[in-house]
């Protein structure tokens, strides 16, 4: 089968979750923050690609690329567009003074592993003046948790690691950072990327690809607190 980071998050949080989204089609209703962080990548997507060095430019990206679905009001999907313009002009600003060269956006990866296969996209690559390389996550918010040694929440280092490996792997570049961009919030979380746990990395993604094409969809419950479809599931034990 061919696995990408999101099912393996998927699968990792409740593999029955899993199952109503990639078997039976079920999808997550749009909200206000997926909505905007729709909205950001999309517009920051158009602005590098044309490298234009002008605000207005990436405002219009932006109000061409407003995803208005996902508001219960029109009066928060003001609220939520106003917010929107503000992360973008404060990015704007944050990336006159950026040093690097960006050579890769929306960088697609795919690499055999065993039997299956592994696919992602990954949001920007940047090449620093000494030759290194830097991958680069978009985030729109800042996502409580616990925090891994190296600054970042574990589920957003197995990304950029999962990233990463996709970067060796398929385009035979090494990168030396891993970033997190978190756009609401102007922070950036990086940590050095580390080869030695790859195969570690490789073993997780060929045991997720293995129990999914088994049918392997026993729910756990632990995530259910947390699930788009806690109010739906016949395994659900959450109570709101």
């Amino acid at each position: 089968m061919e696995i990408s980071f999101t099912q393996l998050r998927v699968y990792r949080e409740c593999p029955w979750k899993y199952r109503l989204i990639f078997v039976e089609g079920h999808r997550v209703p749009l909200a206000p923050a997926s909505s905007l962080g729709l909205s950001l990548h999309r517009a920051l997507e158009c602005f590098h690609r044309s490298r234009s060095p002008e605000l207005d430019k990436l405002l219009q990206f932006y109000e061409e690329r407003f995803v208005g679905a996902g508001f219960p009001t029109p009066e928060l999907r003001a609220q939520y567009h106003d917010k929107g313009l503000r992360i973008l002009k404060r990015y704007f600003e944050q990336d006159l003074s950026r040093r690097t060269r960006i050579v890769g956006i929306e960088r697609e990866f795919v690499f055999p592993l065993g039997r299956h296969t592994a696919r992602g996209m990954i949001d920007r690559i940047d090449l620093h003046p000494d030759g290194s390389y830097e991958v680069i996550d978009y985030k729109t918010q800042l996502e409580s948790g616990r925090e891994a040694p190296e600054g970042l929440p574990a589920a957003e280092s197995l990304q950029l690691r999962f990233y990463a490996l996709g970067l060796r792997e398929s385009l035979a570049i090494t990168p030396a950072m891993l970033t997190v961009h978190y756009l609401a919030a102007a922070v950036r979380k990086s940590l050095a990327y580390e080869a030695s746990g790859e195969e570690e990395l490789k073993a997780l993604i060929l045991d997720t690809a293995d129990r999914i094409e088994a049918g392997d969809f026993r729910p756990d419950t632990s995530f259910c607190p947390r699930c788009d479809f806690r109010r739906s599931c016949p395994h659900s034990v959450a109570v709101d």
